[in-house]
């Protein structure tokens, strides 16, 4: 784990004794993404302190070394915040903490109706099947067959009717279509 991550949280664990808003704020600006690193309460400044934490207190806001530390210091502080939780057993779960035990048993609850569903959908299916539900898409099915070989069954007799007119030198079924 970050050990800057480690000395901010142990400040703001500190600094949670003075009262609630100081954890209410750092909860609120992490759900923020760390958009704003500047001042914002003079007398409890979570910004500053992390800027200090993570060394960029003496680094101008307008460089482009900030703009990499900045980015590297946010995202070692999110992975060690999400490893913090992660060591006391809590899931992040629409914006709050919630217990991992807690949280495993939706996910095995939601697995459980999912295949629930589909096997629900399946039943529907075959039910639709049996009860003649879907004759349309059948019949629009076997009407294509049927069309199909009586074309297969038109191209075979002019193929034998050109066959026999050829054998007995006579025009070819076709041309005498065509007259």
């Amino acid at each position: 784990m970050d050990s800057n991550f480690l000395e901010l949280f142990g400040n703001l664990l500190i600094g949670t004794a003075q009262g609630k808003k100081q954890v209410e704020d750092m909860i609120k600006w992490t759900q923020k993404g760390f958009s704003d690193l500047s001042s914002s309460n003079k007398d409890y400044d979570l910004p500053t302190m992390f800027k200090k934490f993570y060394g960029l207190e003496n680094v101008s806001e307008r460089s482009a070394e900030y703009k990499k530390m900045a980015e590297k210091a946010v995202k070692d502080f999110q992975g060690s915040l999400k490893e913090y939780f992660n060591m006391l057993g809590m899931v992040p779960k629409n914006e709050k903490m919630v217990p991992k035990n807690d949280y495993l048993d939706l996910v095995r609850k939601y697995e459980k109706l999912k295949e629930k569903c589909e096997n629900q959908e399946e039943t529907i299916r075959h039910l639709r099947l049996l009860s003649g539900e879907d004759h349309g898409n059948f019949m629009d099915g076997f009407q294509d067959i049927v069309k199909g070989q009586a074309e297969i069954f038109q191209n075979m007799m002019k193929g034998f009717g050109n066959y026999l007119a050829q054998k007995e030198n006579k025009t070819p079924v076709d041309k005498q279509d065509s007259k």
